[in-house]
């Protein structure tokens, strides 16, 4: 049965143009209010700003009152064109445009230049700002994007919602005329905009629209609740989706035992700690993390001292024992209060003021200081006691002799060695499962100091939330394990958004260098299809002129757009062909110059197009085609015209005696009498003219292989740099590093980092898998070597 027009649902087009219709009076009238607003308060603002910083920053606030003074009309009248634009191209995702090929007369040199410090600078300004008042409107914004994309395919990113912060922020620098303003004005009036743009009324304004336009809400997906309960979600997040997987594969490897209890897979992992006396004592769980029953490890406490110098140097006992003195044992409560007296001890004083690291011997020594030892009486801590306190320090003993940490990370954590002695003491699960919170903490702190240098100031944010992290587990530390969850959650929040911010630099930077790569690799291929065409002709220097001042230019753009095989290409190098072909007559061929009498006016159309699309200086164009004509002219009256020998740099300049001179040198002077000149090189420069390693070495290997997002450790200097590989430029082997904060640090060639590694100058830093894991690993390792 056919349904009729009244229930017909409305196509995305028609529920788009409504929902906008609905909204975006409604957005446009508060922005326009907090606008002014804004502009009302800036100057005030400004001059308060003011007290206090240097003058050279002063006087870029003030230029902003002068701006603000002179132009403000002229800034009001910006607001509501912009603002429109925002929501015409929102609007226009209901007929997104079919893909077409942007032709070469489009393109300017302006549109392939790479993307500079200041643009960078502002984006990360506007990313960090939109992220903060994102917080208050994510699931609003979160529920508009999953119903709006459902309708329009073209959707694919919440920021192209023009009620997006990021949309609104940018909206601000555009009003003010982007040009008229430097880097820091622009942070300036972005940060101070911010204040006053409340999400929470924008997201009203956009549930009500989302309501009234009857955006519909996308199928819901069902899923069972662990007591076999269904419950609704409106839209699982990428997380639930990946556990749903993971689960999935689980179960399908037979990683479930019969009894519901959780048991080895098919690939030796488990789901779960697996206490079967008869199973392996270090296990792999499904995730990739290490878990080991505390109970059987140390049933091996006797070669603990063995395989860790401070439980072999310090042991758990006090010294010079009296003879008749009786032994007492403490109560691990006893133990567990003076260790909290221990804890309150530890320095709190950052690592730039004390930077000595609290070796585990020391703790050892310490812990045994605590313990009674008179005449009558000698304390002792119980021998269960005893071995998870020395299972303990053979883990640390790892940790800080690990050289994938920093020295000053080392310090940090080493301040840690008491409380997770506690939590050891308390909770045995620390060692049964990867996701105790404390475990999960340490390892976070590790894993985010790895790639922190000893270079970077203690003032460094990622080092100085480190130590707060640290400061406030010596203080607050008793018990009680929700601290370590609340402390985890807290750190690795932050962490997350500084990875977020990283990773947008890192992939600015990545294609900022990809672009570059790009960008001399055509300059190359084009110096190098010149060369070829020219080296060894006679030819009069207006075509030399016109080639190496204008027609480079086109076969740039051309090379950069579409590649070598295309057809932009393979016409412009026939352009090139056609014109060294009219430049040398054949003699006493009458043929010949009829054919230059037609050719050369289309030869002479088609320079003038290709000039004209790549933008060229349309006087000195018009310049270089005259003296084309001319030249063509001269031929066909049959007059000489001078000519130049071309020679590249590799020729003896010196055989003949004939005076050469770049053909830079020439193009640009107004010397007539040129002979010849000498062409540039068309090769690459190389990043590196040392030593090189034969392609099957194994240091050569490592390199080609190398990920990027791996750290790199160079000792060259007296301090130890790591720096982070952000770029692979494959075309040129080359590879792009940048520190911590994803700021471009050093470029190297492959080659050169391959000898780096050979002679122990740089190393790769492994941070996988987690430090606790390294540790366990290592203690397990050193006990089957001495037991096997």
């Amino acid at each position: 049965m056919a349904m009729s027009s009244q229930n017909q649902i409305p196509s995305g087009s028609a529920i788009l143009l409504r929902f906008s219709d609905i909204l975006r009076p409604q957005v446009l009238a508060y922005f326009q209010t907090k606008f002014q607003s804004f502009l009302n308060e800036l100057p005030s603002y400004l001059m308060t700003a003011c007290e206090g910083i240097p003058d050279g920053q002063q006087q870029a606030y003030l230029d902003i009152i002068v701006l603000l003074r002179h132009r403000r009309d002229d800034i009001n009248a910006r607001v509501t064109g912009l603002f429109n634009e925002k929501w015409q191209n929102f609007q226009q995702l209901a007929h997104p445009p079919q893909e077409q090929g942007t032709p070469v007369s489009a393109l300017s040199m302006d549109s392939i230049g790479l993307v500079g410090s200041d643009e960078l600078e502002l984006n990360v300004v506007i990313e960090t700002v939109s992220t903060r008042l994102l917080h208050q409107a994510d699931q609003v914004i979160t529920d508009a994007f999953n119903r709006l994309s459902a309708l329009l395919p073209a959707l694919k990113y919440a920021d192209q919602l023009p009620f997006h912060p990021k949309v609104l922020l940018h909206l601000v620098p555009e009003c003010f005329g982007d040009n008229n303003l430097s880097t820091l004005q622009k942070t300036v009036l972005l940060k101070q905009f911010s204040t006053l743009l409340d999400m929470r009324e924008v997201v009203s304004m956009v549930g009500h629209a989302l309501e009234q336009a009857e955006v519909p809400v996308p199928v819901v997906a069902a899923r069972v609740s662990e007591d076999s309960s269904f419950v609704e979600e409106e839209e699982p997040d990428l997380v639930d989706v990946l556990r749903d997987i993971r689960d999935l594969n689980q179960k399908n490897a037979g990683g479930g035992s019969a009894d519901g209890k959780g048991g080895s897979n098919s690939s030796g992992q488990v789901t779960e700690l697996n206490t079967d006396p008869n199973s392996p004592l270090l296990q792999t769980t499904t995730t990739g993390g290490i878990v080991v029953d505390p109970a059987r490890l140390v049933q091996q406490a006797a070669h603990f001292a063995q395989i860790s110098q401070s439980v072999a140097s310090v042991p758990l006992m006090p010294q010079n024992i009296f003879p008749l003195a009786q032994e007492q044992l403490i109560a691990t409560t006893e133990l567990m209060t003076r260790l909290s007296k221990l804890q309150d001890i530890q320095p709190l004083t950052p690592v730039a003021v004390n930077a000595d690291i609290p070796s585990v011997a020391e703790v050892r020594e310490h812990i045994r200081g605590q313990l009674q030892n008179d005449e009558d009486t000698v304390e002792m801590i119980g021998q269960k006691d005893t071995d998870i306190i020395n299972l303990v320090s053979a883990m640390f003993d790892y940790i800080l002799d690990d050289q994938d940490l920093p020295t000053a990370m080392k310090a940090l954590i080493g301040r840690l060695q008491i409380p997770m002695l506690k939590v050891a003491l308390l909770d045995d699960q620390f060692f049964k499962t990867e996701k105790h919170p404390a475990r999960l903490l340490l390892n976070s702190l590790a894993k985010a100091g790895v790639g922190w240098d000893e270079k970077a100031q203690a003032s460094d944010i990622l080092y100085k939330k480190i130590e707060e992290t640290v400061f406030k587990i010596l203080t607050d530390f008793s018990s009680d394990m929700a601290l370590f969850v609340q402390l985890l959650a807290d750190f690795n929040k932050f962490y997350e958004e500084q990875q977020v911010r990283i990773a947008l630099i890192d992939q600015r930077t990545r294609e900022a260098e990809e672009r570059r790569a790009k960008a001399e690799l055509a300059r190359s291929e084009v110096q190098l299809v010149l060369n070829q065409k020219l080296t060894g002709r006679r030819l009069p220097m207006a075509v030399i002129r016109l080639l190496q001042e204008g027609w480079r230019h086109v076969l740039y753009l051309s090379f950069l757009k579409d590649g070598k095989e295309a057809e932009s290409w393979r016409q412009a190098v026939k352009v090139v062909d056609a014109l060294i072909w009219s430049m040398m007559p054949v003699k006493e061929d009458a043929a010949w110059l009829e054919r230059l009498k037609s050719v050369a006016p289309k030869l002479s159309n088609s320079l003038k197009k290709g000039l004209v699309s790549v933008n060229f200086d349309p006087i000195k164009s018009e310049s270089l085609l005259r003296e084309i004509e001319r030249v063509h002219q001269e031929t066909i009256d049959g007059l000489e015209t001078p000519v130049v020998e071309i020679l590249t740099e590799d020729q003896d300049v010196r055989a003949d005696g004939v005076d050469r001179i770049s053909v830079d040198q020439a193009v640009s002077g107004a010397d007539s009498n040129v002979r010849s000149v000498v062409l540039p090189k068309s090769e690459l420069v190389d990043l590196y003219q040392g030593e090189t390693l034969p392609a099957s070495d194994k240091y050569v290997q490592m390199v080609k292989h190398l990920k990027v997002g791996a750290w790199i450790e160079f000792s060259a200097t007296d301090q130890l740099e790591r720096h982070k590989l952000v770029a692979r430029i494959r075309s040129m082997e080359k590879l792009i590093f940048a520190n911590r904060r994803g700021i471009k640090v050093a470029e190297m060639s492959q080659m050169h980092l391959a000898v780096e590694f050979s002679q122990g100058r740089a190393r790769l830093v492994d941070d996988q898998p987690q430090i606790i894991d390294r540790a366990l690993q290592s203690v397990v390792g050193g006990l089957n070597q001495l037991t096997a």
